[in-house]
């Protein structure tokens, strides 16, 4: 064999044994996956809706994977400082998030210096749950209903308050869509995640909140809390006998917040797959759909296509609305 053909052979020979060893290797990551603890970042403070859905996902992948599964808060810039965290994490499957309408879907068009682009920097994984928002008051306030709100606020220009988890969050774009939609001017108090806003609503030291209905039901089933309307384009199971806003004459404001468990940009699809199926296990779970339900929740399991579809319609529907709202970070 000439030396020339005998170098190419050599050379071929080479690549083939290499990709081969790389396929071996994946392979072997994959089907060994996990092998140690993973972490879940939860951009939110504890206690708050997002705090307990990331528990509920990291104690039945716990169960079912048979490794640690640890909570991490990282609280800060509406969710973004835990996003970013894991957009720029190795893509091995250990270092997840729990996604949030706020720093996914909202994020660029809030934030135009995000340091990740949630488009390509995060993984969609699975979708948890899609949930209509309420508009909450202190039983103290004399708003009984949406009009007598619109009313007072008309009266009074921005001298009602409402409290949000944070500048960005949904709670405070909801707030801004209901002004825009409402022909209202309100005075946004940002707090540092949904439960220290809720605490202080529940000391009557702000009088309103647009937020998800999970960790208020029991202040309002124990009439601690009045709900006035919610923001779907249903009326909800859990609260059935509450108009959405489309019933009390607030026309085009329809908002869904969504939770679902991402991960790093480029992660390995095998692994993509495997944390998609037993997350959509837990999510049929009955003691898991019991839990949610008492949190006013539904579950949606998607596959990794639908998942990812969602959130790019998603991030259409957000980014406009933040856009037509006039949010701003300040």
């Amino acid at each position: 064999m000439p030396q020339i053909q005998l170098k190419s052979f050599i050379k071929l020979s080479l690549l083939i044994i290499s990709l081969c060893t790389v396929s071996f290797s994946f392979s072997q990551t994959v089907d060994s996956y996990p092998k140690g603890p993973i972490k879940i970042v939860v951009p939110y403070s504890a206690g708050a809706v997002t705090d307990a859905l990331g528990r509920i996902i990291a104690m039945g992948l716990s169960e079912s994977f048979g490794v640690s599964v640890i909570v991490e808060n990282k609280v800060g810039a509406g969710g973004t400082i835990g996003s970013e965290q894991v957009a720029l994490s190795s893509p091995d499957g250990y270092t997840l998030l729990l996604g949030a309408t706020g720093p996914v879907s909202v994020g660029k068009a809030l934030y135009p210096q995000l340091r990740y682009d949630p488009a390509k920097d995060l993984t969609a994984l699975a979708i948890i749950t899609r949930v209509p928002f309420v508009v909450v008051v202190h039983p103290d306030q004399p708003y009984k209903n949406i009009a007598d709100l619109i009313t007072a606020a008309k009266a009074k220009p921005n001298t009602i308050a409402y409290g949000s988890a944070g500048n960005g969050t949904p709670q405070h774009i909801i707030g801004e869509m209901f002004k825009q939609s409402a022909n209202v001017q309100l005075m946004h108090v940002p707090y540092k995640g949904s439960a220290p806003a809720t605490t202080d609503l529940l000391g009557n030291q702000v009088p309103l909140m647009f937020d998800n209905p999970g960790p208020l039901m029991q202040h309002i089933r124990t009439g601690k809390l009045r709900v006035l309307a919610q923001t779907g384009d249903r009326r909800s199971a859990a609260l059935s006998d509450v108009p959405t806003m489309r019933e009390v004459g607030v026309a085009g404001l329809v908002a869904a917040p969504w939770y679902g468990i991402m991960g790093p940009g480029n992660m390995p699809p095998a692994i993509a797959e495997k944390l998609n199926k037993e997350i959509n296990t837990v999510l049929r779970r009955p003691d898991v759909i019991t839990r949610m339900q008492e949190m006013g929740l539904t579950a949606t399991p998607m596959s990794l296509v639908e998942a990812k579809q969602f959130l790019t319609n998603e991030a259409k529907v957000w980014g406009d609305a933040t856009r037509k709202s006039n949010a701003t970070i300040d």
